[in-house]
């Protein structure tokens, strides 16, 4: 083992991917079916009346249409394509590291009651710290390589850590066009738990009131995240709908 690579695993940079590099040259098939199996039999969890710990950092109006179940604009056969490429590199690695053993759990459930946040964590590894896989095209890539994970990612990971004890996550991005791999370590940071508490207060304040954030200032100028948000058909327009529940 070359001195740079022991260097990064011991700062677990890639403590992962060493592991993942290493399953490589011996794959038991067989194992990697059952673990396919027992991780694709997980219920799909039910998203409305809920904050997703995967939104932290994303657009407050568009994380209260969805946890009042609002329509959305079906995607495009390419990005329909795109999310599928995503699923499939999860289950992936999720086998491979339950098979190898250095992912101890996968599709881990994870719940805070005080701030009504729910999330699915891709896995808890080994040593302890949890895991966050990312499907990435080159671009971005290149992005994280040099600047690190991206802001909202580390975002969501730390809105896993506010509902656990999990002190650490293991960042790994994977190029959809090359399948070369980066692993970022990222501690809790109390400054990052504070950020995540402010947007969950800030959505359970307003949509106890049945208000609507307001707008993204990009979004009324039909540019940035409303390109692709799901409900920029309905976002300008909408209204609080009669009949939905309150935040209790």
């Amino acid at each position: 083992m070359k001195l740079g690579s022991a260097a990064r695993i011991v700062k677990g940079q890639d403590w992962y991917i060493s592991r993942y590099h290493a399953y490589l040259k011996h794959r038991d098939l067989a194992a990697e079916a059952q673990a396919l199996s027992t991780i694709m039999d997980r219920p799909t969890r039910v998203r409305t009346y809920s904050w997703s710990a995967s939104s932290a950092g994303g657009c407050l109006r568009a994380r209260q249409f969805t946890y009042l179940g609002m329509p959305q604009v079906r995607p495009g056969d390419k990005a329909m394509n795109i999310f599928a490429n995503g699923d499939y590199m999860h289950l992936r690695h999720q086998a491979f590291g339950t098979v190898a053993g250095y992912i101890t759990d996968t599709e881990v459930s994870v719940a805070l009651a005080k701030y009504n946040l729910l999330g699915t964590m891709d896995g808890v590894l080994s040593n302890g710290h949890g895991l966050e896989l990312k499907s990435i095209n080159t671009f971005g890539f290149g992005q994280v390589n040099t600047f690190g994970a991206k802001p909202e990612h580390v975002l969501q990971m730390h809105a896993y850590m506010l509902a656990t004890d999990i002190e650490a996550f293991h960042a790994v991005y994977e190029d959809k066009n090359t399948q070369q791999l980066k692993e970022i370590l990222v501690p809790r940071d109390e400054k990052v738990i504070g950020s995540v508490r402010e947007e969950l207060e800030r959505l359970n304040e307003s949509t106890s009131q049945r208000e609507l954030i307001p707008m993204l200032p990009e979004c009324l100028n039909g540019e940035g995240k409303y390109r692709w948000c799901e409900y920029a058909s309905i976002c300008e327009n909408a209204k609080w709908p009669e009949g939905r529940a309150r935040i209790a």
